[in-house]
């Protein structure tokens, strides 16, 4: 009975021990859920109809350019074949539309479309009138027109969190043909008009049947071997993203994403380069689709895993936060939500890496090259000044201060801002200045900071402003005569206001903001909420970047021949 009343004790302890041992903050557990993405990606309405017209443009335009497949084709009694088959004109569908459907489907139609095709043909009959070993060849000109197609298309995951595709129907139709055959060796005009008869009979038939197939193939085939080499997981230092192209094989593909090691050191950082400099490091998001994209008033939907982690191995050991992302609204083409724990995780994992360690000193930054010494310049204010006797128990000695993070820094996203806190240490020494010297640990503390950060976009960057809120620090050592606690406490005030400053010039110095390749956004704008970030765009897209998707979205299945 005893062992389990003393267990009974010991249960409550461990798991209190456990949450004061976490190495991040015990709110990034609240409301939170493994199946809620970090990154939630809306195309709008408006979006898609821009898609449509772009589409259609870029199909208009590259119809022509493209190979047709050969054909073989048994019909009773032999088989005919078709070949060196080209589009020699093309008459642009005066009606067509893209529709979705919830909950995953969006449809295609194209109607009125007239085009004329070339090619050369051969015919093996069976018949008494010729013998089976001599084939029918010559030259054929077919005009096809008011040419109608309707596609509807399934929108899916594939295992790894890529996009998938499906086609799920599709109908063609063409409302008349016009042949000429023109025959290259020495068949009787009865029997080239009798053959012109039977490949009118059987040509629009075949035409439509093969006009489908040809289209489910690249749907369900092509596209989906391209969409399932999509990259899933990209550097944050890439600036200009090229997953559409490497997805579909139009651009090189980058190999082994995260590198090597950067060389960067935490030892005299530039701190106005910090974040520049943390992007450079091997931190990479992952943004796998959790679900199927999905049609919701009129808008496709995807929601991803939105997780930045050391080399992309994951690990993060939170989750992100219930968000309620508003309906859909406005006359913009593109929404990105991003939960705080797409920043929260890239702070985890750069604490556990120590990327958040720096050692600095007066050549850190300009602000600091007259205030880290112990003997104050002509402006007459220095740590030698403010730390007690410091400048008279270490006179002309440089300060070096070594910053390392206690546990992960919190961002919260809320109203119009985010907050920010970082719990961390910090060591305090005096460099030598003569051969006889050495390096000297005189302080050592404990600080906790907590600021205000507003971010805006300022044409394709995003810049900002920082105000800190609280700043403290904790003496824990000191070899410092007449410093205390309360007189290292009055060290917040003054480093608020130095650290207010050089925070809005670092964030003033900008973070370009992350484009695709082929993709040119328009008037982006952010705004923060409860628990997440908003960037509502326009875009536009390169049309002839576009033209080589399509050709090589296509390629493939018009390289082969069509059965």
């Amino acid at each position: 009975m005893r062992v389990f009343v003393l267990f009974g004790f010991c249960i409550p302890w461990f798991l209190n021990a456990q949450e004061i041992n976490k190495d991040y903050s015990p709110l990034l557990d609240k409301n939170t859920s493994a199946a809620n993405p970090g990154i939630y990606l809306r195309i709008m309405p408006n979006g898609l109809a821009y898609l449509r017209e772009v589409g259609m443009k870029v199909i208009n335009e590259q119809i022509l350019k493209l190979q047709l497949p050969n054909i073989r084709e048994p019909i009773e009694n032999g088989e005919v074949s078709i070949y060196n088959l080209l589009m020699s004109k093309y008459w642009a569908p005066q009606e067509y539309s893209l529709d979705m459907g919830e909950p995953s489907t969006f449809s295609w139609s194209m109607s009125k479309m007239h085009l004329r095709a070339a090619g050369d043909f051969q015919a093996t009959l069976n018949s008494p009138l010729l013998l089976p070993t001599v084939p029918i060849t010559g030259h054929f000109e077919a005009l096809l027109g008011h040419i109608s197609l309707y596609i509807t298309v399934n929108m899916e995951r594939n295992p790894n969190g890529a996009p998938q595709v499906r086609s799920t129907g599709c109908r063609s139709s063409i409302g008349y043909v016009d042949l000429n055959v023109r025959n290259t060796g020495v068949i009787t005009d009865f029997f080239i008009n009798a053959f012109k008869a039977f490949l009118i009979g059987n040509f629009k038939p075949q035409v439509e049947q093969k006009m489908c197939k040809m289209i489910e193939s690249i749907i369900d085939r092509d596209m989906n071997i391209l969409l399932s080499n999509m990259p899933l997981k990209v550097r944050i230092n890439e600036n200009n993203l090229d997953i559409i192209g490497e997805t579909f094989g139009v651009s090189p593909k980058k190999h082994n994403r995260a590198g090597k090691l950067s060389s960067f050191s935490a030892k005299n950082i530039t701190l106005t380069h910090f974040v520049q400099r943390l992007r450079d490091k091997e931190l990479v998001l992952d943004y796998q689709m959790l679900t199927s994209p999905f049609v919701q008033n009129g808008a496709i939907n995807m929601l991803s895993k939105g997780e930045i982690s050391y080399r992309g191995h994951g690990g993060t050991p939170f989750y992100p936060p219930n968000i309620r992302v508003p309906a859909p609204h406005g006359v913009h083409m593109i929404e990105f939500y991003a939960s705080d724990y797409l920043a929260n995780s890239m702070l985890y994992h750069s604490y556990r890496q120590k990327f958040l360690d720096v050692t600095v000193g007066p050549e850190s930054s300009p602000q600091l090259q007259g205030l880290l010494v112990t003997t104050c310049g002509p402006a007459g204010f220095c740590l030698g000044e403010f730390l007690g006797t410091l400048g008279e128990q270490f006179p002309d000695r440089q300060v070096e201060i070594e910053f390392f993070a206690k546990k992960a820094p919190l961002i919260v996203f809320i109203d119009n801002r985010s907050r920010f806190r970082l719990h961390g240490g910090l060591n305090m020494y005096v460099r030598p200045s003569k051969p006889a010297q050495v390096k000297q640990q005189i302080l050592k503390a404990d600080t906790t900071m907590t600021a205000n950060v507003n971010l805006w976009i300022n044409g394709s960057v995003i810049v900002g402003n920082a105000t800190i809120e609280n700043l403290d620090f904790k003496l824990l050592e000191t070899k410092i005569n007449d410093v205390d606690q309360d007189s290292f406490s009055d060290l917040g005030l003054f480093g608020a206001e130095f650290l207010e400053k050089l925070l809005t010039e670092i964030l003033q110095m900008g973070i370009a903001l992350p484009t695709m390749q082929g993709v040119i956004l328009k008037s982006p704008k952010l705004s923060f909420h409860d628990r997440y970030l908003k960037v509502s765009t326009y875009f536009k897209l390169d049309e002839e970047y576009a033209g080589s998707l399509v050709r090589g979205a296509v390629g493939k299945t018009l390289r082969g021949p069509l059965r």
